[in-house]
């Protein structure tokens, strides 16, 4: 592995792309500094340039070289401290260091730091700030598994490193800590009512009502995370017979009491009905949310039912990232 990331770390000081894994997807990673290395990027995504980018780094100490941090160290002190590294990416006032093409000729960047060893490796070798999106073509599912980035970018990309199953499979929170009250511009693992908690002060939650169509940060946009294949959310508890056409999938959030009866009543072969999590346990729910909808989306069904989940602690972030990619499928 130490050779895997010494080829990657050369391939990035040359101006490359590779591929990255993190806890929450894997990354398609650039030197953030390097305006025609971050442009591979868009150009391999098929990602519009008014979509800005996260720039990953080692630990906080980067952040002075990147960022304007002293208006806001006490919440940088008190983020940073609780959760790097980890899945939370916060906003702050930019340097000219870092191209406009990063942060879509915003005055402010988004900063994560990631929490895998092969990424972090990367990053102490290189010594280098990454820009990195998620490592698929642009609207699609975010990969989890290497196999799914091979699936979807082919050899689009010379080096891929394979760093396994991401552990929480959806991307980070985005955290603005700029505006006057911290509010969260894309919900993840680390919800608004734990960031409070360790802030110490209110934090306006995120609200799916707002989008832009000139986003500040990324995960904003209406239409994201979408499958090739016909999306349709219900609720819990909903007759599901109205929603059947063609060959058809279900996904509960966790397992049926009475699957073969599902199946029966709906006429559907057993294999067509799945959950995401046994128990119903929304983090194990997070972590095979889109390795599922990929597998799915590869036997070629007509149509995915997809029950929502509860819009508590992370299930707000799921129903998000479900909520974007139905959005493609409404009538």
């Amino acid at each position: 592995m130490n050779a895997d990331i010494a080829a990657a770390s050369r391939e990035l000081k040359g101006g490359g792309v590779v591929v990255l894994p993190t806890e929450t997807v894997y990354g398609l990673a650039a030197n953030a500094l390097d305006e025609e290395a971050v442009r591979k990027i868009f150009t391999i995504k098929g990602r519009p340039l008014n979509n800005p980018l996260i720039l990953h780094v080692l630990d906080s100490s980067w952040l002075e070289r990147y960022s304007y941090v002293k208006k806001y160290s006490v919440r940088v002190e008190k983020i940073t401290g609780a959760f790097w590294p980890g899945p939370i990416t916060i906003i702050l006032p930019k340097k000219a260091i870092i191209p406009d093409i990063v942060t879509s000729d915003f005055n402010t960047v988004a900063i994560r730091c990631p929490d895998h060893p092969i990424f972090r490796a990367v990053l102490l070798d290189s010594d280098l700030p990454l820009a990195a999106p998620s490592a698929n073509p642009f609207g699609y599912v975010s990969p989890t598994c290497i196999g799914q980035v091979k699936a979807t970018l082919g050899n689009r990309v010379k080096i891929m490193l394979d760093g396994g199953e991401c552990t929480v499979g959806l991307e980070s929170t985005i955290l603005d800590i700029t505006s006057m009250v911290p509010k969260i511009l894309r919900p993840g693992a680390i919800t608004a009512d734990t960031i409070s908690k360790v802030l110490e002060e209110d934090v306006i939650d995120y609200d799916a009502q707002i989008v832009s169509k000139s986003p500040n940060a990324p995960g904003q946009l209406k239409q994201h995370y979408c499958t090739n294949t016909r999306l349709i959310l219900f609720d819990r508890n909903r007759n599901l017979s109205q929603y059947l056409a063609g060959k058809t999938a279900i996904v509960f959030m966790q397992k049926p009491k009475n699957v073969d009866g599902i199946a029966e009543k709906l006429q559907l072969p057993l294999k067509a009905i799945l959950w995401f999590s046994d128990d119903g346990n929304l983090d194990m729910v997070a972590k095979n949310l889109f390795s599922t909808l990929q597998r799915l989306d590869s036997v070629h069904y007509d149509t995915i039912l997809c029950e929502r989940p509860q819009r508590t602690g992370i299930g707000i972030a799921i129903d998000d990232r479900l909520s974007r990619a139905a959005e493609k499928f409404k009538q």
